[in-house]
């Protein structure tokens, strides 16, 4: 069983993918679970990005989680993580953090190599038990142009690995055309994140 799936419920009504102040968003935990609750989701995920190397406390972020969820105790708070796809399908995260995260994004940032070392990666990186969230797939097409029974090839090892296809609402992280209508035809299950960076672009859905 995946860590996403005790939230399973919250997949339509919460914000899945948000940052703060501790690396490169405008606001606080508290700031962005205020305006989390005034657009009515339910569930708000703390998603930093990671490094197995980091310049900052994560401890000190979970203790800022934890003060949160005792202040709004009807939004579901979760702590979690965005960890870098590497070239071979590792994550650059440490064991330390996985250890305290509730979920985990793993996405391609600044992968500049060919299609087979982006799908190799892919693959090996859905198959990590670890692995809860593939962030914005656009990321990977930018690179990498695939052809229709290999995006579904991948779609269903996200399906086979229970690993979550994030629909991500910012603009410069739109897939290709065709991409997500095959996904729902696939039937895998996907995740609506606004990778806030502020609060005024946390999803709203009231």
């Amino acid at each position: 069983m995946k860590k996403w799936e005790r939230f399973e419920g919250f997949l339509t009504r919460g914000d899945w993918h948000v940052h703060t102040n501790y690396v490169e968003g405008e606001n606080s935990v508290l700031e962005m679970c205020e305006q989390a609750e005034k657009n009515g989701l339910q569930l708000i995920a703390f998603t930093e990005h990671v490094r197995k190397e980091l310049d900052y406390d994560f401890n000190t972020l979970v203790r800022d989680i934890e003060g949160a969820r005792k202040k709004f105790p009807k939004l579901k708070i979760l702590t979690g993580c965005e960890a870098k796809i590497l070239v071979g399908g590792g994550i650059d995260v440490s064991d330390d953090v996985l250890e305290l995260c509730d979920i985990v994004i793993a996405s391609f940032h600044g992968f500049y190599h060919g299609k087979e070392e982006h799908v190799q990666a892919l693959e090996k990186t859905l198959k990590n038990p670890e692995v809860d969230i593939w962030g914005h797939p656009a990321t990977m097409f930018r690179n990498c142009e695939l052809e229709r029974k290999e995006m579904e090839d991948i779609i269903k090892l996200c399906m086979k690995n229970s690993v979550l296809i994030e629909k991500n609402l910012r603009p410069k992280y739109e897939p290709p055309p065709g991409f997500l209508e095959l996904v729902e035809k696939t039937g895998a299950k996907t995740v609506i994140s606004s990778d806030a960076h502020s609060v005024w672009e946390l999803r709203k859905i009231i």
